[in-house]
C-alpha cells in the first residue's frame, strides 16, 4: 500500500511541532513561510484531517498531528541511522554497535577499550547514544541502542545479562568535610548529611536498598543532580556527600579535592553487567562486543 505522505511532510511536522510557528519552522528546514504553509495544507488534504490548531499564536498538534509526530520521530531517526551506517560502509565499517550507559555510569573506560577492540575488529564502529541513561532498558528494547552497561540488580526481563565485575560503592566528600580522613562511615553519618544523588527514584541493588532502607534512614535533604559530572561538582563544592561506584569516581579523584571512605566497615558492593537483547544471535557483532567487555579488566582502564 502506497503512503500518502512523504519524508518531507514528516520533517515539516517535526519542525512545526518543535518551533510552534510556521516562520521559525520554515527557517529551520530552509523553506519560505509560504512554502511551508502550503506543505501543511497539502498534508492535511492528503490525510483529510487537521494536523495543527492555533492557541495563543502558537501552532499545537491535534490528536492526528501527535500521532503523525510519533511516527515521524521514529521514521526520520531510523532513516538518519541508516544513512550514517551506509556512510560508514563506504569507508570499510561493516558493523555499527550503539552503546548506551545508565545514569550511574561513566565513559572514561571506553576510548582505551575501543582502541583494544578495534585491533581485533577494525571493521566494527562503536557509537555512544546519549539521552538514554535514565531508561537504557527501553532503549534496548526499541533498538535505539544495542548494548548497555548497567550496575546493581537487573529486574527487567527479556535481556541477556553478561556479568562484568564486582565493584565497591564508596562515600565521596570534599577534602574539608568533617568526616574526611575516616576509613569508613556509618549509615547514620552518611544519612545525617545533605545527600547528592542522580535522581530520587531508588535503583535496585544500590544504596537505598542496601543501606538506607534496612537501617530505616533517609537523608533529611537531597539534591538531585542527574548525571555523574553534576553529582561530582556538587560534592566538590562542599554541598554534601554522595555514594558512587568506585569504578565511576576513580578519574575524578586525581584533582585531590575529594576524599573517599568505605560505606560501613564491611563495605557496600554491586555488580556491573552488560545487557543485550535476548534474541541476539550468538555470532552477532553485538555479542562479540559484549564478550570482549567481559574478557577485559575494565576497572584497570
Amino acid at each position: 500500500m502506497a503512503t500518502k505522505i512523504s519524508t518531507r511532510h514528516l520533517q515539516m511536522i517535526m519542525a512545526v511541532a518543535k518551533a510552534g510557528s510556521v516562520s521559525e519552522a520554515a527557517s529551520q528546514i530552509g523553506l519560505t513561510q509560504s512554502a511551508l504553509s502550503h506543505r501543511i495544507r497539502e498534508a492535511e488534504r492528503l490525510l483529510n484531517t487537521e494536523l495543527f490548531y492555533r492557541q495563543h499564536k502558537k501552532l499545537i498538534p491535534t490528536s492526528a498531528g501527535k500521532r503523525l509526530l510519533l511516527s515521524a520521530t521514529v521514521v526520520l531517526s531510523e532513516l538518519e541511522r541508516a544513512e550514517n551506517d551506509i556512510d560508514k560502509l563506504s569507508v570499510g565499517i561493516e558493523h555499527v554497535i550503539r552503546v548506551g550507559n545508565e545514569a550511574y555510569g561513566g565513559y572514561h573506560w571506553l576510548p582505551p577499550f575501543i582502541k583494544l577492540f578495534n585491533q581485533d575488529f577494525p571493521s566494527y564502529s562503536v557509537e555512544i547514544i546519549p539521552d538514554v541513561s535514565l531508561d537504557p532498558f527501553t532503549a534496548l528494547r526499541n533498538g535505539t541502542i544495542d548494548i548497555s552497561i548497567v550496575s546493581g540488580t537487573v529486574t527487567q526481563t527479556g535481556f541477556r545479562v553478561l556479568k562484568l565485575f564486582r565493584d565497591e560503592m564508596i562515600a565521596v566528600m570534599h577534602k574539608d568535610h568533617p568526616n574526611a580522613g575516616k576509613a569508613w562511615l556509618t549509615p547514620q553519618e552518611i544519612a545525617a548529611d545533605t545527600y547528592i544523588t542522580y535522581h530520587t527514584t531508588p535503583g535496585p541493588g544500590r544504596e537505598y536498598e542496601q543501606l538506607f532502607s534496612p537501617n530505616h534512614l533517609l537523608p533529611p535533604k537531597v539534591i538531585r543532580a542527574g548525571v555523574t559530572e553534576a553529582v561530582v561538582e556538587f560534592v566538590r563544592a562542599g554541598m554534601g556527600i554522595t555514594i558512587m561506584p568506585g569504578w565511576v569516581i576513580k578519574p575524578y579523584l586525581k584533582s585531590g579535592e575529594l576524599r573517599t571512605a568505605r560505606v560501613t566497615e564491611q563495605g557496600l558492593y554491586l555488580n556491573w553487567q552488560a545487557l543485550i537483547r535476548k534474541d541476539e544471535r550468538s555470532d552477532s557483532p553485538i555479542v562479540t562486543f559484549a564478550k570482549a567487555l567481559k574478557r577485559t579488566d575494565l576497572p584497570a582502564l
